[in-house]
Formats: C-alpha cells, sequence, structure tokens
C-alpha cells in the first residue's frame, strides 16, 4: 500500500520519572501522558485514515499505522509537515504535563515513517536554517527578557520575580523550547543561557523594588562559570536556579561552584523538583536556598491522597534542610489553598500572574 505510513511516540527512561517525581505523581503524569498521546493521534491524523493502533501504555510507546486520505502529489512533503505538526503538539503535551522547563527535557520522540518500516531513526539534525538563526540571535543577543512574578502563598505579596527568555517576536525561535532546543542542538547552550543570564542581570540592575529577588536559570555547565563571567557586583537580590535533574555525582561535583556563589552573597535554587528520593538528595547534597516543586507535582496538589501527603512529607523534608519550598505551574485557587495548606510559602504561576515583558513587569511593580 504505497500510501501508508506509520506513527511513532515514545517516552524513554520513564524509571527515571519515578525516581524524580515519585511515585503517585508520576503515575499519574504518565497515564496523562498516554491519554495525551491518544488524544494527539485523533487529531494529527483527523483527516486520514487509521488501520491499526498499538499501545503498550506501560512503556508509554504508540505505534500507529495509517493511510493517507487521498494520494498526494508530494507524499514526502505531506509526511514531513504531518511529523512537524506532531512534535510541537507532542512538545507541547509533554509541556502542559510536565511544565515549559521539565517538559523540554523529558526524552519523548515522534517519528513519521513512510509504508511499514517499523525501526525509528535517529534524531533528525537541527535545519541549517535554525542552525543559522539561532547563530544569528545570540550573535545579536536579540532576546527578549520577560518576568513572571513569585508570591508569599500566604497573603500573595509580590517577593520576586523569576527571569525568561524569548526569541524575538515573530521568529521561528520565539519560543523558549525551540530557541534552547536549536541553541542546543547547533552546540551552543551554554552560551545561550549566559547570554540570557548576562541580559537579565543588566537589564533588571537598580530596578527591583527593597527585599525582591530576581531567579534565572542556568544548567550546570552555564552554572559553573557564572561567577566569573556574569556581572553580579552588588547583585544580592540574585538566585541562580539549577534547571537539571542531575545523577548524584554530578551534584556532588557543583557543590564546590555553589559554595562560591553563596560567598558572593548569591542564593542558589533547584527547579523543578519532584517528590522522589532522586531530587530530595540532590536538595542534601547542594542545600539550596529555594526548591521549586514542579507542576507535575503541583497539578496533583487539590486531588487529595497519596498526592497531597506526597506534597505535604516533601516540603517538610525540605525545610528540615533549611529550604524555602515554592510551588511553581498554581492555576486556580483550589491548588493555592491546598498548598497553603501543606505549609508551602511560596508560589508561582498564572494564577498570580503570568510571563510580562520586563518593562511591564517591573513597572507595575
Amino acid at each position: 500500500m504505497p500510501d501508508t505510513a506509520r506513527l511513532h511516540i515514545d517516552l524513554s527512561d520513564r524509571q527515571r520519572l519515578f525516581d524524580i517525581f515519585g511515585e503517585d505523581a508520576a503515575g499519574q503524569a504518565l497515564r496523562d501522558f498516554n491519554a495525551a498521546c491518544s488524544t494527539l493521534v485523533d487529531r494529527l491524523l483527523a483527516q486520514h485514515i487509521i488501520l491499526e493502533r498499538q499501545c503498550d501504555e506501560h512503556n508509554c510507546s504508540w505505534s500507529v499505522r495509517f493511510r493517507l486520505a487521498e494520494p498526494p502529489a508530494d507524499r514526502g512533503e505531506i509526511l514531513s509537515s504531518l511529523g512537524q505538526v506532531g512534535q510541537t503538539l507532542l512538545r507541547e503535551a509533554l509541556n502542559g504535563i510536565f511544565g515549559n522547563a521539565s517538559g523540554m527535557r523529558i526524552p519523548a520522540r515522534l517519528h513519521i515513517l513512510p509504508g511499514n518500516i517499523a525501526s525509528v531513526p535517529e534524531a533528525e539534525p537541527l535545519s541549517s536554517a535554525d542552525a543559522d538563526e539561532v547563530e544569528r540571535i545570540l550573535a545579536d543577543e536579540n532576546l527578549r527578557t520577560v518576568l513572571q512574578p513569585i508570591v508569599r502563598l500566604q497573603d500573595r505579596q509580590l517577593l520576586g520575580f523569576e527571569a525568561l527568555s524569548r526569541g524575538p517576536l515573530g521568529s521561528t525561535l520565539e519560543r523558549p523550547d525551540r530557541l534552547f532546543a536549536a541553541a542546543g542542538a547547533a552546540g551552543l547552550s551554554v552560551s545561550a543561557e549566559l547570554i540570557c543570564a548576562r541580559l537579565a542581570l543588566e537589564r533588571t540592575r537598580g530596578r527591583l523594588n527593597h527585599g525582591q529577588f530576581l531567579t534565572i536559570n542556568l544548567g550546570p555547565a552555564a552554572l559553573l562559570r557564572a561567577a566569573d563571567v556574569l556581572p553580579l557586583a552588588g547583585r544580592t537580590d540574585v538566585v541562580f536556579e539549577l534547571t537539571e535533574h542531575l545523577p548524584l555525582d554530578a551534584a556532588a561535583e557543583l557543590r564546590s561552584a555553589i559554595d562560591r556563589l553563596h560567598q558572593l552573597q548569591l542564593h542558589t535554587a533547584l527547579d523543578d523538583t519532584g517528590c522522589g528520593f532522586a531530587d530530595l538528595r540532590t536538595a542534601e547534597i547542594l542545600r539550596p536556598g529555594i526548591v521549586k516543586l514542579c507542576i507535575t507535582v503541583i497539578r496533583n496538589a487539590d486531588r487529595g491522597d497519596p498526592f497531597i501527603h506526597a506534597i505535604k512529607q516533601t516540603t517538610q523534608q525540605l525545610q528540615a534542610l533549611g529550604c524555602r519550598v515554592l510551588a511553581e505551574g498554581v492555576e486556580t485557587e483550589s491548588q493555592h489553598a491546598a498548598l497553603v495548606a501543606c505549609g508551602i510559602e511560596l508560589g508561582q504561576g498564572w494564577l498570580y500572574g503570568r510571563p510580562l515583558d520586563l518593562e511591564r513587569a517591573l513597572n507595575g511593580n
């Protein structure tokens, strides 16, 4: 059947998700992932004919054989277009389940292959257009800084902001997931993170109210260089968020770099933390000032036990280490109430404010 093709979706290293997020939150996230994949297949192939649908929900692996609705003039172009749309839908689903930061790092893949080919190829290389675009954006420093408010949950008082970066308006790399994925594929991840951090520091210097703080995302390699290359003099209002889930040996290697930042009166946070032993052990090693519980955990806050028990227990364990706990991705009043009841101090999410262009955020501060 010359007009048949096969759609593959798979999620690798699912056990790692349980180590990071804990049994209950990870289990719910994987159920949500499978439901999202089912919806994705229906949306993506709505105009075509599904011949066979195979789903291994335990391993989060999908294989769907389908036939194009009409014999196209350029079959390859149609399949390529479907693949691009499918990857966008998959990334949006992952961001919705795991949050934008974690979603970018979840090892999920989607491929569309002609005929009945069953094997999935290696990831496609960065297109020359995206490679040129990301190099141009970084060289010109054509990047926007947006700020999302961080509040004290008890009374919703504004305590600070998270600095987030975006590509130029209208660019194919405007979205942060596309921007940093392109930078990573081009071997420019560390450069991109440090440029974004420097711009955020320069644009906010002297503009925060007394007592407010600014959090900035850095991966491990960028964090190791932060004290040497970023304009940090006098910036005791800065908190660097470590944005990757680290193996324990890698966390231990970062300890000296974090100690150096603390000597400069800078602060650190652990981003996208779950309720699993891996992230709790990382917090114990690094002793950050703030630990951010990720959206994968927080989105279950108003679902009662066992989720609320895990959140409360994790909060108490982190506070015992001297960490302030921040809930990110808070979207509803019921989540807010549950998090206050769990004793969580800080919050961030659309309930309190969406990311705004820097000038708008600071002018309303």
